[in-house]
């Protein structure tokens, strides 16, 4: 054998086989293509480091704390405990030794790259590596990665960075949590994250100044004409009038003059492209979608080869030369028959190759979508129509503006109103017709006093939350570290956004409720517990470490500067956590907290770290749902909620993989009888 294409799902290899082979016959475990090419899967990650407690003891819970924080490099790895699995890292090495040249075909991305580069360094093979990176799971799309393909060696810097996120993460998150778990005597784990600590501590805080906030009643004037027009008094935006001070300006008008009125037309360019966070975003704001709704939905369209990559950070695409013929694919719908009869071309500022670093803005691809139904089509269409606008012209708004003076005070008010449809027609509005240019003095009726209070800041939605992780950068101070946020893209990245929220939400930080994000009373005790300057609470030092990542894999910054810095901030972080740990009260509460009654003794169902179980366990009643009880169907969690449901005998609809890493819902009930969940239609 001479090629073998290591892709990182079963669907990638299948759609590269058709592609590149010209189709392939099934195999155990991989796919041989009709010109011999072999094609093999990894249903993601196969390999992990191993837990540290397995080279010390003492580096685990049941260890001396004294120990902590542990440090070490190079993490040894291993295949992940899964039957599944292990058979399937055995058939990809076996693969990898009769090969003469190996084809990285995992997500094209860091942690695609990491996929790949565990099983290799584990399995100790050294063959020649080429590296395809995959923006387009089209026919187009494939054969041009493959065309393009680079050699291995260029990737060393990304598959490095891959390695020290996994362990830093690692040791980051299992020094901190032990620690703060173990001296404020938890019975709950604490955890602590490089990126999830200071994302809750972003959420505590907001909900902090929400419930803080001492409105301000203050007055203003406004007179309104016959159209309903408001000319309002015009105040600098920090000044709040007394009603008495109010009152005063009030006895003092009566003299109307300078009547003027400015209109101005400007042009109002298409949204840009989507990324990721973007894309989560809108589809949060209009919707109430999840962010991890929105990846996985998106993560299928792409499946489908209906999107381009999902798990993008960048809004532009590096050139327009491959648009004319995607468009040609696309002639039958009446939007883009227009793009290509007026020969539209896209927003010249969309394209822009040196801010596309590893892929390109969703877009579509040139096929199309058809059979698409619910979710899915709703999804396709608002990236299609983002996508279509983008090569509409500008909509014109007329902004006009109306003021006068009365004495001293000027009072003003404004009209915008849509007078050239460009972009906007793809979104069904209409022009707009205003009324204010004709206004006049002699119409404007006469003055009211208006009372207003200041408002407080809208509790987090996880729209709003992924802007800000995003955009993590407006809080801070300091230019450079502004500077250095910016270039980073925030705290955490696309691809990891969603489920830092889901994680904290799994464990108890914050809860949703109608769509915003709030702080529990457990995740609000673990960011008091610390000074507001605990080295884990700054967006500044996941932004610190993105920046050396992103150094790591230009080749600008070596492995042992990286773990220097890795230590330094070990040792500072467990100095911090010993200064201030304090005992969190809500900690029990959480445990104790009735997450239903049992169905067979009909006493209380406590949770506990591992699993939800009956309080009349020392009675002999053994009912209990583990959280791990799917893990091994790709579930890693049972919620709170899902058990409550399961224990009242209700079914539950949940998401799960198959053994050859494919997506899929399942309805579940749980066994009372056997003390386990199952499919429902057994």
């Amino acid at each position: 054998m001479s090629e073998l294409f290591v892709c990182e799902k079963p669907s990638v290899a299948r759609d590269l086989a058709t592609a590149l082979s010209g189709g392939y016959k099934e195999g155990e475990g991989h796919y041989i293509g009709n010109d011999g090419k072999i094609y093999t899967f990894a249903f993601g990650h196969l390999v992990s480091c191993v837990s540290p407690v397995t080279i010390n003891e003492d580096w685990g819970w049941k260890g001396n704390i004294n120990s902590l924080p542990f440090f070490m490099k190079d993490i040894p790895l291993m295949v992940l405990d899964n039957p599944g699995i292990k058979k399937q890292y055995k058939t990809v090495t076996n693969l990898m030794k009769e090969s003469n040249l190996i084809y990285i075909a995992t997500d094209a991305a860091r942690e695609g790259e990491h996929i790949f580069r565990k099983i290799y360094k584990l399995s100790g093979i050294k063959k020649p590596l080429k590296r395809l990176w995959i923006q387009d799971m089209t026919k187009e799309g494939l054969t041009k990665a493959f065309n393009n393909a680079k050699d291995g060696s260029l990737y060393e810097g990304l598959a490095t960075a891959g390695k020290l996120r996994e362990e830093s993460d690692l040791l980051v998150g299992l020094n901190s949590t032990m620690l703060v778990t173990k001296l404020s005597k938890s019975s709950k784990v604490l955890s602590l994250g490089r990126v999830q600590t200071p994302t809750l501590a972003m959420i505590v805080s907001r909900d902090k100044t929400i419930e803080n906030f001492s409105k301000v009643v203050h007055y203003t004037i406004v007179a309104t004409d016959k159209n309903g027009a408001k000319y309002e008094l015009v105040l600098d935006k920090e000044t709040h009038l007394t009603r008495s001070a109010t009152e005063g300006i009030l006895r003092s008008l009566g003299n109307r003059t300078a009547f003027d009125i400015n209109i101005k037309k400007k042009k109002e360019k298409p949204e840009k492209l989507f990324d990721l966070t973007e894309l989560q975003k809108f589809m949060n704001e209009k919707h109430k979608w999840s962010a991890a709704h929105t990846l996985k939905t998106t993560q299928a369209l792409y499946e489908k080869k209906y999107v381009t990559y999902p798990r993008t950070s960048s809004q532009y695409i590096a050139n327009d030369s491959e648009l004319p013929e995607l468009l040609e694919k696309h002639a039958s719908n009446k939007w883009i028959s227009k793009i290509i009869n007026n020969g539209y071309r896209m927003e010249p500022s969309f394209v822009n190759h040196s801010k596309v670093t590893d892929h390109e803005a969703i877009i579509i691809t040139s096929k199309v979508a058809s059979n698409l139904a619910g979710e899915e089509s709703i999804l396709y269409n608002v990236i299609f129509t983002r996508f279509l606008a983008a090569f509409y012209p500008y909509a014109i708004k007329e902004e006009t503006t109306a003021t006068f003076r009365d004495n001293e005070h000027t009072f003003k008010t404004k009209e915008t109103v849509l007078v050239e449809l460009g972009w906007r027609e793809l979104y069904g509005e209409t022009l707009q017709a205003g009324v204010l240019n004709n206004a006049s003095l002699d119409e404007v009726g006469e003055y009211s006093l208006v009372e207003k209070e200041t408002q407080p800041p809208k509790s987090y939605t996880e729209g709003t939350l992924l802007h800000d992780m995003k955009h993590a950068a407006k809080f801070l101070e300091d230019d450079s570290d502004k500077k250095m946020m910016k270039t980073v893209e925030g705290i955490g990245t696309t691809a990891t956004r969603d489920s830092i929220i889901e994680k904290l939400v799994e464990r108890g930080f914050i809860e949703k409720k109608k769509n915003q994000i709030i702080s529990t009373t457990l995740g609000r005790e673990l960011i008091d517990m610390m000074p507001e300057n605990f080295s884990l609470y700054s967006v500044r030092l996941t932004a610190y470490f993105e920046t050396m990542l992103a150094q790591v894999e230009l080749g600008e910054l070596d492995e042992a500067t990286f773990y220097e810095e890795l230590e330094g901030l070990l040792s500072k972080t467990a100095e911090e956590i010993r200064g201030n740990v304090k005992s969190i009260s809500s900690a029990a509460n959480l445990a104790k907290e009735e997450v239903a009654f049992c169905p067979k003794c009909k006493r209380p169902i406590y949770e506990n770290t591992k699993a939800y179980s009956c309080s009349g366990f020392k009675e002999g009643c053994k009912t209990t749902i583990w959280k791990n009880g799917l893990e091994k169907l790709g579930k890693k969690t049972i919620t709170k909620t899902e058990a409550g449901k399961l224990f009242g005998g209700k079914t539950v609809k949940v998401n799960l993989k198959s053994k050859q890493g494919k997506a899929y819902k399942a309805d579940v009930v749980f066994n009372l009888e056997k003390n386990w969940i199952e499919f429902s239609n057994k």
